[in-house]
């Protein structure tokens, strides 16, 4: 098997050592979404450090003891170093283009710490069992957040849809869109393992568990959007198995009962679903109005934007809201020179999930994981054409990690790929 193609060589390092586990990374992973918890029960310490910095430096100071470093030869890590600049870039311009920029400073840190998982999760792994371990990890929280969810849902439960159930599970400074984002990730993430990787029904059993507890959580949700997003995702993951005829069946036969099977409330919300003018309602329509402002703004200051997190500001919204579709904010606040680093850093991922899809050795761990995530990542681009679902870090950092991990299980597979033809007669 041939290995040119991904040019093995630009991307493969020593022969991992036994090397530290990041403890600190673990820790953080479990409890990022967990963001009624620190919020709400851990102290601040003076000057403002929370939990969030502190655990920041830790999976830091461990993840550089690990000496996994970063994988080179891909792209994707000098897309995203790119965009980490122009988004400092964007935070300047910011500070001189609205009256009031207070708070921008921490919106820009807990972007910035969201994706920065990026990079630990490589500097943390050498070797598949740390690439398993951290993914296993990332999975920890959900039957707790499933509990707060399922929590909230009975107190504001009924037959026909209204506002006051759209919950926001533990994401206290979010919202129900926002919530959902996690949980579709999350869910098409497991499901690819599922359909995509050979294992025991023990690891099947526990993989279809947090699935599940996934996809309730974002029926429960009532958001219209992670509802498109999550079909789209799954017929990603049910497609690119190798033996996904077997699936289509099973597929077919769930898709036809989901109005049998799903609540009443969820199936009225998923019939609102409408963009034709004159039936949209005021929630869809106020979008529309919001991109039409940002497409004017974008074309007063076309080149750089009007800086990080300024168009909810009066200056340039009379509104006060965000544009609801993360794309237009990101022409709208960095302009096109910001909107070109954001496709290269779109354009480089999805070159990775290719890569990991096609290269990965069918039914393994990483095979899975490709599949799922690529799933995630349309599904991801799906919400964001609605909304923002790639700056919030409760919702965004383990999209971050995954890719990391991906990654990482490229250059082991390129390892293994050159292994197998230095041996080959």
């Amino acid at each position: 098997m041939s290995v040119a193609n991904i040019h093995p060589g630009s991307i493969l390092h020593d022969q991992p050592v036994a090397r530290p586990h990041n403890w600190a990374l673990c820790l953080f992973v479990v409890m990022i979404p967990l963001q009624s918890v620190y919020l709400q029960h851990l102290p601040t310490l003076p000057g403002g450090i929370n939990f969030i910095n502190v655990m920041f430096f830790l999976s830091l100071l461990v993840a550089i003891q690990c000496r996994g470093g970063l994988v080179r030869g891909v792209g994707v890590n000098g897309w995203v170093m790119m965009y980490l600049a122009g988004l400092t870039v964007a935070l300047f311009i910011g500070y001189s283009t609205v009256a009031d920029p207070s708070g921008h400073g921490n919106f820009f840190k807990d972007q910035f710490i969201a994706v920065t998982f990026l990079f630990l999760a490589q500097m943390s792994t050498s070797d598949w069992a740390g690439v398993r371990r951290l993914f296993l990890v990332s999975l920890l929280p959900l039957p707790y957040m499933f509990h707060v969810v399922r929590e909230q849902n009975a107190q504001v439960r009924s037959w026909h849809y209204s506002d006051d159930m759209r919950i926001n599970g533990t994401f206290i400074e979010l919202g129900a869109n926002e919530m959902a984002a996690f949980f579709v990730t999350a869910a098409l993430v497991v499901l690819g393992l599922v359909f995509g990787a050979r294992m025991n029904w023990r690891w099947r059993t526990v993989l279809g568990v947090a699935a599940g507890l996934s996809i309730v959580a974002v029926v429960l949700s009532f958001s219209r959007t992670a509802y498109i997003a999550i079909l789209v995702g799954l017929l990603i993951v049910i497609v690119l198995p190798r033996w996904r005829y077997k699936l289509l069946l099973p597929a077919l036969l769930v898709m036809a009962a989901l109005p049998l099977i799903l609540p009443p409330a969820a199936v009225e919300r998923f019939d609102s679903i409408t963009i034709e003018e004159g039936e949209r309602d005021l929630s869809t329509e106020h979008r529309f109005e919001f991109w039409e402002l940002a497409i004017t703004e974008f074309r007063q200051r076309p080149l750089l934007g009007t800086g990080f997190h300024t168009f909810h500001h009066p200056e340039f919204n009379p509104y006060e809201m965000d544009v609801h579709n993360f794309f237009l904010r990101e022409l709208v606040e960095k302009g096109l020179i910001g909107a070109i680093i954001l496709f290269g850093v779109l354009w480089s991922i999805g070159r990775l999930l290719w890569r990991g899809v096609r290269f990965a050795e069918e039914g393994s761990w990483y095979a899975g994981m490709m599949i799922g995530l690529s799933g995630a990542f349309v599904a991801l681009m799906i919400g964001n054409v609605f909304g923002d679902r790639f700056t919030h870090y409760p919702m965004i950092a383990h999209f971050w990690l995954y890719i990391g991990l991906a990654l990482r299980g490229l250059q082991l597979r390129a390892a293994e790929l050159t292994e197998m033809d230095h041996h080959a007669p």
